[in-house]
């Protein structure tokens, strides 16, 4: 009886073994066969691709450049140039809620793509989201310090929300930073921001000098030749307010409208 019982459990034991030996000669087979079936990843687009597709961005051609960047992006999702010049067509059209999924999908993929960050931020800033873009702007700050269009954003967000004395020193701050880099368009910009705070704070003739000094530096800059001819009619000055109107007429019609609330 006992002979009998041992033998059935060493053919039991060697049963079993020969199951567990044949399940392990499979799993190599299993793995060959998925990776016989894994997916091949999707081919690169040719060379100089995401170049053309920005050229076709620059000249205004959104619809053109989303045909060829979407298929892209499907198919490279983790890529995050791709997505992020997708992002740009529909910044440029003002059409700010695809731009701004499709920018935090681009950071996503790559959190260190510092030339998405900014745009990331006006466009926040253009759904009026202005903590999440002051976030925003404050993190590239930290790496980038000097960045007078990060400091220039942080201004607006201060001016917009009627923290006048942090928007001023924003703007001073941008004044020398602008100077320091020979940036003349950037430092005409936050001298015509400063003149816009003063008009708020009905301090005209500091108003009329930052104004001044903003056309001095950027000719083009139609906005501020606007406030200048409203600041000089109400200081009485008609002639120079006809003046300042006749070249805002000018410079609205050498210059395309500015998109996403930004510094062009």
């Amino acid at each position: 009886m006992t002979i009998r019982y041992l033998l059935s459990c060493l053919i039991l034991a060697m049963s079993a073994g020969s199951i567990g030996d044949q399940a392990l000669a499979q799993e190599p087979l299993a793995e060959s066969v998925s990776a016989a079936e894994a997916p091949v990843p999707a081919p690169l687009p040719p060379p100089g691709e995401m170049a053309r597709c920005k050229q076709l961005i620059d000249s205004g051609l959104y619809i053109a450049a989303r045909a060829r960047l979407e298929p892209i992006v499907e198919q490279h999702p983790g890529w995050a140039r791709a997505t992020s010049l997708l992002a740009l067509t529909y910044y440029r059209e003002n059409r700010f809620e695809p731009a701004k999924v499709l920018f935090a999908k681009a950071l996503e993929a790559d959190p260190d793509e510092i030339a998405v960050r900014p745009l990331y931020g006006w466009t926040l800033y253009s759904l009026g989201e202005l903590d999440e873009a002051r976030a925003t702007f404050e993190e590239l700050l930290e790496s980038k310090p000097d960045y007078t269009a990060a400091h220039y954003a942080l201004g607006m967000i201060h001016l917009d929300s009627d923290e006048i004395v942090a928007a001023r020193q924003l703007f001073e701050t941008i004044v020398t930073l602008a100077s320091e880099q020979e940036d003349a368009a950037m430092e005409g910009r936050a001298h015509g921001r400063l003149g816009e705070l003063y008009v708020r704070v009905d301090d005209l003739p500091s108003a009329k000098r930052e104004l001044e000094l903003a056309i001095v530096l950027f000719p083009d800059d139609h906005e501020a030749l606007f406030r200048l001819s409203r600041v000089l009619q109400r200081l009485g000055d008609d002639e120079g307010a006809e003046v300042a109107r006749n070249k805002y007429r000018e410079a609205k019609e050498r210059n395309q409208p500015v998109v996403g609330r930004r510094p062009g």
